[in-house]
């Protein structure tokens, strides 16, 4: 019994000392698991302040990122390059024409230097204008020569189409010079009434407001209107061109601007009066008011469309001899199945527009 007694107290030891060690190696592990946690996810109070240096870097990339609002020069877009000059060798790039000529339109607009279709409608009342007529032409040309020379005097009807805080360009007509004093033939369909603004566009591509009607015809499709500029030649005006005669014409058939076209007078006749009110196909199905008296016109063979109201019918010596006007298809066949046959394309002619001018007027 005696003998016993250490060999318990030294296997109760060796136990008291395993565990212990258990214990020791318990607490060890945990805490070797807390550190990285604590390293992970320091306590706020003990996050490293920024340095000055590194604040001021932070405050350039939020700037640098939300930039100011830049002034108002700034915010201006370079002014578009002026299209080629027209001579009828360069190439005619209407896109880059319209860009040029739009920031002038809408300058005249916001300064109110414009009138709207509405009110120049309302001015277009069956007169007579009063203007002295440019001398006629006696030398030929050829048909390039013409075309140069004749351009210059032609002007594109443009009209705007507001969208948000701007207002875009849209061709509607042509016209041309009739005097020197700026005074424009065109058709009396073009004005019609609206809340857009209309302007001329001159073949420098300089955009002018419409400052009044002068005259019109209705029956026969004529209207006579100004823009204040003297800068620009009328062309000389020539009556009863006879059927066979070599004709020109300058339009812009859905504003492929300066479209020049060639035939020959195919017909004089006298259209009689309506019952009802007339459509055709250039005015793109508009319908006019029947016109109740006989009227004159002369057709052509050469080809003009939508947009071409207004364009100049010109002989070899570049005197105008008709005013492009509407057109009419020939069709044949069922009224689902038609074909057409031939086009007719009517002409205001130059006599029946000087009837429509002063009496006192004259080209000598």
């Amino acid at each position: 019994m005696i003998s016993s007694r250490p060999r318990v107290s030294r296997t109760m030891l060796t136990v008291l000392m395993l565990f212990l060690s258990v214990l020791a190696m318990t607490n060890l592990t945990e805490a070797q698991e807390k550190q990285p946690a604590e390293a992970a996810c320091p306590p706020a109070q003990e996050q490293q302040k920024p340095e000055p240096s590194d604040v001021k870097t932070e405050e350039k990339q939020e700037e640098e990122s939300d930039p100011a609002p830049a002034p108002e020069k700034e915010k201006r877009k370079p002014a578009p390059p002026k299209p080629a000059p027209l001579n009828g060798t360069n190439y005619i790039f209407a896109t880059q024409i319209i860009l040029y000529a739009e920031p002038q339109m809408n300058k005249m607009i916001k300064a109110k230097q414009a009138l709207t279709c509405t009110e120049l409608e309302s001015q277009a009342t069956d007169k007579k204008c009063k203007t002295t007529l440019a001398k006629r032409n006696t030398k030929p040309q050829t048909k390039s020569m013409l075309y140069r020379e004749a351009s210059k005097s032609v002007v594109a009807i443009l009209i705007s189409r507001k969208h948000l805080d701007h207002w875009h360009i849209v061709p509607a007509a042509t016209g041309f010079f009739i005097s020197d004093d700026g005074i424009i033939a065109t058709n009396r369909h073009v004005f019609n009434k609206s809340d857009e603004f209309m302007f001329a566009m001159t073949s420098d591509y300089v955009v002018h407001p419409i400052k009044e009607v002068l005259g019109a015809n209705a029956a026969n499709d004529l209207a006579f209107c100004r823009i204040d500029s003297s800068e620009y030649k009328g062309l000389a005006l020539r009556q009863n061109i006879p059927v066979g005669s070599d004709i020109s014409l300058i339009s812009h058939p859905s504003g492929r601007f300066y479209t020049y076209s060639h035939g020959v007078v195919t017909r004089r006749y006298v259209r009689p009066p309506q019952r009802g009110p007339s459509k055709t196909e250039e005015s793109d199905g508009d319908q006019r008011s029947p016109v109740k008296v006989p009227t004159r016109w002369i057709t052509i063979s050469a080809e003009f469309g939508k947009g071409s109201s207004g364009g100049p019918v010109l002989d070899r010596l570049g005197n105008v001899v008709g005013m492009a006007t509407s057109t009419n298809s020939l069709r044949v066949g069922k009224k689902t199945d038609t074909v057409s046959q031939m086009v007719f394309r009517d002409c205001v002619p130059t006599g029946v527009m000087m009837e429509s001018l002063n009496p006192g007027s004259s080209n000598p």
